[in-house]
């Protein structure tokens, strides 16, 4: 089978980081499967990653790109359509697979031009998320987005979501449920595996001998670092061989900085920064309890690639009773789950891991297993397939159908 994968994620080596990681997973996983997969970025790069949530051009004349904002984004859907015409043309795909992008309605005409079965990748909801983090103030004509994007939903052969909230969601905008299917995030269980210690890292930062508490955050939105305020205080006050080892923006880490520096635990919080996805694992190695708070959101959406990671590393996981994490950690099988609601409840959680040694390793060990039987990309990759399949099956049958009341 050859696919046509296209994604408009900006910024791929820095606030997008995480998704743009998704599509390479899940297009080697694809590949190993013995499909041809033609992986195509479609949106300008910046030429230094940012750790920002918005668009650096926000920064040149604000107002006036407070009223271009949007209409760029539907402006650059007609050089999309010369250029991805020539790119379909070209690879001609059996299933041409676009990522859902805000504004972007080129895939669209395309596949209704070329006649090409088209799969969407729904992994957000565009509009939602566009006027809740990313653009509030921008100008907006009308609904337009919200048409655009449900367009593009109606009109495709199947739609993939990542989780069961987002799905309900399209399904109360009208989208047919039979159409859409939930396929959740993973991780590369061969680069994420139990390990042994990093010695270098372990040696540079003074973790020998400690109980290490960890969190990974790339983003800088839904990171529900400050839910750990209180906890944090009290364990660190309560055990003086404790140490936290947290890696993700500057944003993050002068949030750890700024809460915890003066009180005498500065020094026992270990902020490296941004770490390269590739160098998360030895990283992760170093930790004995890792963590995902994320807050208690009325929309809860997300598919959690860093839970899955902790998973496949074999770690103690405490997270967030909210959305998909709830379906993914059995509490007290492998991991804990805390309303980020009640600080009283993270402490107990991660006072237990901190005073069992064997409840951690049971907690590991069962996580691992999880992740080798469910959350890895290429269990992803095969019920991708298995929508793909089933699109290009219901379109060989209305062939067979029509050619045979053309008799």
């Amino acid at each position: 089978m050859i696919i046509s994968y296209f994604n408009y994620l900006w910024d791929i080596h820095g606030i997008s980081a995480g998704s743009a990681i998704k599509g390479r997973e899940f297009v080697e996983a694809l590949r190993r499967l013995g499909h041809e997969v033609h992986l195509e970025w479609r949106s300008s790069q910046p030429k230094q990653s940012t750790s920002n949530q918005t668009d650096p051009e926000n920064s040149r004349n604000p107002a006036l790109q407070k009223f271009l904002k949007e209409p760029k984004r539907y402006m650059v859907n007609f050089k999309y359509l010369i250029q991805e015409y020539q790119i379909l043309k070209r690879q001609t795909p059996d299933i041409f697979f676009p990522r859902l992008s805000y504004g972007n309605f080129s895939g669209l005409l395309l596949s209704k031009w070329l006649d090409l079965p088209m799969v969407v990748e729904a992994d957000c909801p565009t509009t939602y998320e566009w006027e809740a983090f990313y653009s509030k103030d921008a100008f907006k004509i009308g609904n337009l987005s919200m048409r655009v994007e449900l367009a593009n939903l109606k009109h495709a052969d199947a739609v993939i979501t990542q989780s069961k909230q987002l799905t309900e969601y399209y399904i109360n905008h009208g989208i047919e449920p039979e159409k859409i299917h939930t396929i959740p995030n993973a991780a590369d269980v061969n680069k994420f595996q139990p390990q042994d210690r990093d010695e270098k890292i372990m040696e540079k930062y003074n973790l020998k001998n400690k109980i290490v508490i960890g969190w990974i955050g790339a983003g800088v939105s839904w990171t529900g670092i400050d839910i750990l305020n209180e906890t944090m205080h009290k364990l660190m006050k309560q055990y003086p061989s404790l140490m936290c080892l947290m890696l993700g923006s500057k944003k993050n880490m002068d949030f750890f900085r700024n809460h915890f520096q003066g009180n005498g635990y500065a020094d026992r919080f270990v902020l490296p920064g941004f770490v390269p996805h590739e160098e998360i694992p030895k990283y992760l190695s170093c930790m004995d309890i890792v963590l995902a708070p994320y807050p208690q959101l009325d929309f809860f959406y997300a598919s959690s690639m860093k839970l899955f990671e902790y998973m496949a590393a074999g770690k103690a996981i405490v997270a967030t009773r909210i959305g998909q994490i709830a379906d993914v950690i059995e509490e007290g099988k492998n991991g804990f789950l805390f309303d980020s609601e009640t600080p009283g409840e993270l402490y107990e959680k991660v006072h237990k891991l901190i005073l069992s040694e064997d409840l951690r390793k049971k907690f590991g060990r069962n996580a691992r297993l999880d992740a080798e039987e469910t959350w890895n990309w290429d269990s992803v990759a095969k019920k991708m397939v298995t929508v793909f399949e089933d699109v290009l099956n219901k379109k060989n049958s209305r062939k067979n159908n029509k050619s045979i009341y053309s008799l």
